[in-house]
């Protein structure tokens, strides 16, 4: 239907000597029916009156199925500067976006840059979209102050900037949209639920995600504020494991080699969970509350040892903001996007009762539960074994993950 508008558009103008085949035309062609409305209301019987208003609404319907058809012939150029795919979440959120991509027919073309956690690096990786002229650019930023000058640059150019998953705000209003999920809330709300396990007494060993990302940081400030309402319960000792399986497993062994007196595990990710219970397995360790995310190798060790008595929270930033911040940058594109410029995403938490309806046993460990995929496309990234770093196939294509 949306196809038929313009040439219902040039049928109703010929019918009146004009042809219309541009917005600006028909627009012209209604303020002409007005102008003639009102110099003929006087001449004009009620009956004639009504055919003129059912002539101009119908105008109206067709001028705005003609601009429909106009919006959805757009095709536009994005970019995309990640932070860093060093991890099974990293892969799914780049598999997530890249999903949305491939399945919308106003994307043409995109490239994704990866910044290593380089920060000289994304900065020239934004410069080099802003050279290709793209239309959008989709940002995660290592930190907002050190992007800042870059970000405004491509705004200036009249280039949508949308920032997902770390706030711009705090450097820059350079921006049209920003979608994150508050780092903050994920720290307090996984050190607030392991306080309570342990009665508000206790010793907590916390496994932290990267050194000196605005995320990790984050995370660990949510959890000294929780922590703050606990005096009685002491962290004694903090490890970066970089949100990374491998790394993260012999630092868990050596804690437990070290401390005997372990009561909690708060954890800024989902893989170094998963380290921790296989740590905790083999040395025959008495179970202790322990804080995670949707991962599903983590999933299917907490559902394995759950009935021996491992009790978890599952705090999970979606993998799929990168692909939501696309979602609503394209709106943007079109002239169709009537939200708030500021956008937090709420944080999905669930627990022992709900782990079940998670876990998905037919997939890989690197599997991450929330995400917009299809059925379909999961099955292709992480069935039969695969951990989704294949990445998904399609046109207009280019990326350096």
């Amino acid at each position: 239907m949306i196809y038929i508008a313009p040439k219902m558009a040039l049928k109703l103008s010929k019918a009146h000597g004009k042809v219309m085949t541009t917005v600006e035309q028909t627009l012209n062609f209604i303020r002409e029916a007005f102008r003639k409305a009102e110099t003929n209301l006087i001449k004009e019987d009620v009956m004639s009156m009504k055919k003129l208003a059912a002539v101009f609404l119908a105008l109206v319907l067709v001028l705005g199925l003609f601009s429909g058809a106009v919006a959805e012939e757009k095709k536009y150029t994005i970019g995309f500067s990640n932070v860093w795919v060093g991890n099974t979440y990293g892969i799914q959120c780049v598999n997530e976006l890249e999903a949305f991509l491939q399945s919308n027919p106003q994307v043409e073309e995109y490239y994704i840059y990866n910044a290593d956690n380089d920060v000289n690096k994304q900065i020239s990786d934004i410069e080099d979209l802003i050279a290709k002229g793209v239309d959008m650019i989709i940002l995660q930023p290592i930190s907002a102050e050190s992007v800042a000058a870059v970000v405004e640059e491509a705004y200036d150019a009249g280039i949508v900037v949308v920032d997902s998953t770390s706030p711009l705000a705090d450097a820059t209003d350079a921006y049209h949209v920003s979608v994150v999920a508050k780092d903050y809330d994920f720290g307090y709300i996984g050190m607030k639920w392991l306080c309570e396990q342990i009665g508000g007494e206790g010793n907590v060993i916390c496994l932290d995600g990267m050194a000196g990302l605005s995320s990790a940081v984050l995370r660990m400030e949510g959890a000294q504020a929780a922590l703050a309402e606990y005096p009685n319960v002491k962290i004694i000792a903090s490890e970066y494991g970089d949100w990374d399986y491998a790394t993260t497993k012999p630092i868990v062994e050596n804690l437990l080699a070290t401390y005997d007196d372990i009561d909690a595990v708060w954890s800024s990710g989902g893989d170094m969970t998963r380290a921790a219970i296989e740590a905790w397995a083999e040395a025959g360790r008495e179970w202790v509350p322990m804080m995670g995310e949707d991962c599903n190798g983590f999933l299917k060790l907490w559902c394995q040892y759950k009935s021996e008595g491992l009790s978890c929270i599952a705090v999970s930033l979606p993998s799929w903001l990168h692909a939501y911040a696309a979602e609503l940058g394209i709106q943007v594109l079109n002239g169709t996007y009537e939200g708030e410029k500021d956008i937090v995403v709420e944080i999905p938490t669930f627990g022992n009762d709900e782990v079940e309806d998670y876990v998905r046993y037919d997939l890989s460990d690197s599997f991450w539960g929330q995400t917009h995929m299809t059925e379909e496309q999961i099955v292709a990234l992480y069935g039969n074994g695969n951990d989704g770093s294949q990445g998904l196939t399609g046109a207009g294509a280019a990326s350096d993950h």
